[in-house]
């Protein structure tokens, strides 16, 4: 008769025992094929990640202004960026945001309308200088219609409407009548640097959404800062004081 291929019994010999050992019906060699694999999936190396993964992260990190450390003299924010702390000012970093939001690109500003038109008296030579800028300041959001000696402003752009817009306004109109020739860039230069501040007392939450958007909309302004908006501190002086202690 044949032999057969495992012995469930006492009886069967050593080799039966040692192949079925912990698995019953296990068949010869099948303990040792399992653990062959299971042992080449321990030793399988673990992949590393790609090294790409970590390039963005970068290359994100080196078009901003660093990390808000804390509010100095209620205007200025103290950053740390690459091992560096630099004094940053919130008015001229909110100074350049209002000037890029108020710049039109490839289609005009959008115009806000005011819930009550602003009425206000010109003279000849300043209607004569709004009527000359007037397609100018529709590209800016600013929107008017005139008569004989008043001007209706209907509608100004966004960062204009928490303004006091019966100075503001007022102001423009004569900053127009001095000038000969108009540009959307200067308007809006002058605009930006005549509205007022909307945070007097800047907090933490306020000087990272402004770096934000500054950083969204003014990307150049991290290449390049322009005058007066950021300061190195340096603490090379502390430190030697310190060591000379």
């Amino acid at each position: 008769p044949a032999t057969p291929r495992y012995s469930g019994g006492a009886s069967g010999g050593n080799g039966g025992r040692q192949s079925a050992g912990g698995w019953p019906h296990a068949q010869p060699g099948y303990q040792k094929q399992q653990g062959e694999v299971y042992r080449t999936l321990l030793q399988t190396p673990t992949a590393s990640p790609a090294p790409e993964s970590v390039t963005p992260a970068l290359d994100g990190h080196s078009q901003s202004f660093g990390r808000v450390l804390t509010i100095v003299g209620g205007d200025c924010a103290l950053l740390e960026h690459a091992g560096t702390i630099q004094l940053l000012s919130l008015p001229v970093a909110e100074r350049w945001l209002r000037q890029a939001q108020l710049t039109p690109g490839q289609s005009p500003v959008c115009a806000q309308p005011l819930l009550i038109p602003l009425r206000l008296k010109v003279s000849a030579d300043e209607k004569a200088a709004l009527q000359k800028a007037q397609s100018l300041l529709g590209e800016l959001g600013i929107e008017f219609q005139s008569d004989a000696q008043h001007v209706t402003i209907r509608a100004v752009p966004l960062p204009l409407r928490q303004q006091n817009l019966q100075i503001l306004i007022p102001e423009l109109i004569g900053y127009l009548a001095q000038q000969t020739t108009f540009a959307t860039v200067n308007i809006a230069q002058w605009i930006a640097r005549n509205v007022q501040s909307e945070h007097p007392q800047w907090s933490m939450a306020q000087a990272i959404s402004l770096l934000a958007d500054v950083e969204r909309l003014c990307p150049q302004l991290v290449k390049a800062p322009p005058g007066g908006l950021l300061q190195p501190v340096d603490l090379h002086s502390a430190m030697n004081a310190l060591k000379h202690e």
